[in-house]
Formats: C-alpha cells, structure tokens, sequence
C-alpha cells in the first residue's frame, strides 16, 4: 500500500483550494451580470431572506450574507465531491440549500408562541390604560413602555407606522398579519371591533383576557394528556424500519425473499401502505385543538 509523499498532499490540497476558488469565481462573475438568470434568482432570494429577518426584527445579518454562504458551502461540496469522488457528500446540499429556511421558519414559530403567551397581559395592560386615557392610540403607547419583547417590537413599529401617517387601524392590521397568528389576530380583532361598536372596552378586553387564560390552561391540560401517546406514536413510527434494519444486519438472507420475489413485493408494499396509514391516522388522532 503506497503512502502519500508531503508533496502528493501539498498539490492535492493545492488542487482543491483552486477548484474551490475558480468555481467561486464563476459564481462571482455570472452574479455581477445583472441580466443572468442565476443574478436575478440570487437577488429575489436574498430580498425574501431580508424579509423574513425584518419580521423576525434581527438585524445582525442579511440575506445577502446568508445566501453568500449558502453559495460558498455548495460550491465547496461540489469541488470535495468532484475531488474525492464520493457522491455521500452531495448529501450536504439539501442541507445548505434548506437549513436556512428551515431556521427562519422555526424562528417565527416560536416568535408566535411567544407573542400567544403575552396576550392576555396585553390585553390587561391595554385595559387598565384605557381606563386613564379614552384614546387607544395613548393607551397603546403606555403599553408599549410596559410590555417585553417579542410583542414590544411590534407595538413600537406600530406605534411608529401610525405616527408616520399611517391610520390606527390599519397599523394594527399590519402587525396582525406580521405575526401571522390566528389567535393574535382574534386579539386585535376584539380590540378594533370594541373600539368601533362602543360600549365599555376596558370591560371588553378585561373578558377577553380571561378567556385566553382559561384557554390557555385547557391547551396545557390537552397537552400534558396528549404527550404519552404522542411518544408512543413517535415509537410505533420509528420502530419498523429499526426492526427491518437489525433483522437485515442479523439474517441478511431471511429478508431477502421480500425484495426478490413477486409476492415479497406485494407483501412489503402492502405494509408500507398500512405503515404509512397508522402515522397518518395517529397524527389525526393526537392533533387536539381546543
């Protein structure tokens, strides 16, 4: 077995290190053109990633830097794939290419979440100012002095579309549909409606945030009954591919009839068709909404 010489390392890092530049630099230059096809799909990108981080209100990147590095990793698997020959490293793609989102989209769950959590104290504070001040766009920015983060970053957005001109309610209607929340929007709709049709809103929204609480503590009932089945349903999904790999890695001949023989096929389609049913029918079952 021959071992590699220093100078057989020396040009096989030095090959990849120019592989990865002269493909990076065909990125660059096909990016600088303005008219390509791959420019165009780069700037829409990048311009729905800075959309996403400003309804997240991060400021510390943009999208231009994470599809940056988005670009730079792929290109890099590419060259370690073409050097190494060993297609496992595509694997990283859809990794590189999704992770991102993937991140930007579990951000905003749990920015919801929160948000969710903070209503009915919203709605007290809300309430209480009103009772000071008849004026909800006054009540609303005594809120916002109180209230913490994440739903204190968008009452000071509100509150700073509506001073630039833009009507109360349709600042609330914006940061509504920023959040993105049914439950949030039912909020601001108990709030607009209330303040429209008259009557004792501060007794309105008072209501209003004892039903969320006693919602609330219905949702942590469902969810502390649910929680047993739900990992019993995770086990009963994961556990036959497990079984199918150890019986495979113990008797590779005792499965194999399953993926020779005709009645093997039918038998191994039929149950992934009943495997496929119970995951489907347990997520039914367990997906509880109050």
């Amino acid at each position: 077995m021959m071992t590699a010489t220093p100078q057989t390392l020396f040009l096989g890092w030095l090959a990849l290190f120019l592989a990865f530049v002269g493909v990076t630099g065909a990125i660059y230059i096909t990016l600088s053109d303005p008219e390509s096809p791959l420019a165009k799909l780069y700037h829409d990108y990048s311009r729905h990633l800075d959309g996403e981080l400003r309804a997240l209100f991060i400021h510390t990147t943009t999208g231009k830097v994470i599809a940056g590095w988005q670009l730079g990793l792929g290109s890099l698997t590419l060259v370690m794939q073409l050097i190494m020959d060993d297609p496992v490293a595509l694997v990283f793609l859809p990794l590189i290419a999704v992770g991102p989102k993937v991140w930007l989209i579990n951000q905003r769950s749990e920015r919801q979440t929160k948000i969710e959590a903070q209503m009915d104290t919203l709605l007290l504070c809300l309430a209480n100012a009103l009772k000071a001040s008849p004026s909800l766009g006054d009540a609303l920015n005594a809120c916002t002095l109180l209230m913490r983060v994440p739903i204190k970053e968008e009452l000071e957005l509100t509150m700073k579309e509506n001073t630039l001109g833009v009507p109360l309610d349709e600042a609330l209607l914006n940061m509504a549909r920023r959040v993105d929340s049914r439950a949030f929007s039912g909020c601001l709709s108990t709030v607009l409606i209330g303040r429209q049709t008259g009557g004792d809103l501060p007794r309105i929204l008072e209501t209003a945030a004892a039903t969320l609480r006693e919602m609330a503590r219905l949702e942590g009932v469902v969810r502390s009954k649910t929680a047993e089945g739900k990992a019993q349903a995770w086990l009963l999904g994961c556990l036959p591919p497990v079984l199918v790999g150890l019986l495979n890695w113990i008797d590779p001949e005792w499965l194999r009839p399953l993926s020779t023989t005709f009645v093997g096929y039918i038998v191994v389609g039929v149950a992934v068709a009943f495997w496929v049913a119970a995951v489907f029918a347990a997520r039914k079952i367990l997906a509880v909404d109050i």
